[in-house]
């Protein structure tokens, strides 16, 4: 897990082709069209953020997620899947599963406007939540072939 501001994508290197090319385009095309490269594809969601016990964690095998808030914020949760209880089926054409955390070995807190995270397999996270109040979000989310 990786979580930062875009203003400091430049301290980060990845040897990993599909990294590498998705933090590019973080720099420079984030705005940009969603698209889809031959090393990872980009989608662009609008969304209200859903009450934090209303959501599950999610998880993947095959692809590190790269989540980017462009406007508003959401809160989320990040723990390893060790910690993942009530998994449901995985599903290989999505590469996703679900599941809850109920440790308390996970980190916690909010993406605003300039800020990502990047969840890697091991990483099972909750995200496009709200705590307090509902917001309305934009973001980018990539999705890197590992």
């Amino acid at each position: 897990m990786i979580w930062d501001k875009i203003a400091n994508l430049g301290r980060y290197s990845f040897e990993h082709p599909g990294l590498a090319a998705a933090v590019q385009d973080m720099v420079s095309n984030l705005h940009g069209e969603a698209a889809e490269a031959a090393r990872f594809v980009k989608n662009k969601m609008k969304f209200d953020t859903v009450a934090k016990a209303e959501k599950r964690f999610e998880g993947h095998r095959k692809y590190a997620d790269i989540h980017v808030v462009l406007e508003g914020k959401e809160y989320v949760e990040v723990s390893h899947t060790d910690y993942l209880s009530g998994r449901t089926d995985y599903d290989e054409a999505n590469d996703i599963y679900f599941g809850d955390v109920t440790s308390d070995l996970k980190f916690s807190g909010y993406l605003d406007s300039g800020s990502f995270l990047i969840c890697f397999p091991e990483d099972t996270h909750l995200v496009g939540a709200h705590v307090d109040t509902e917001v309305e979000v934009t973001k980018m989310v990539y999705k890197v072939a590992l």
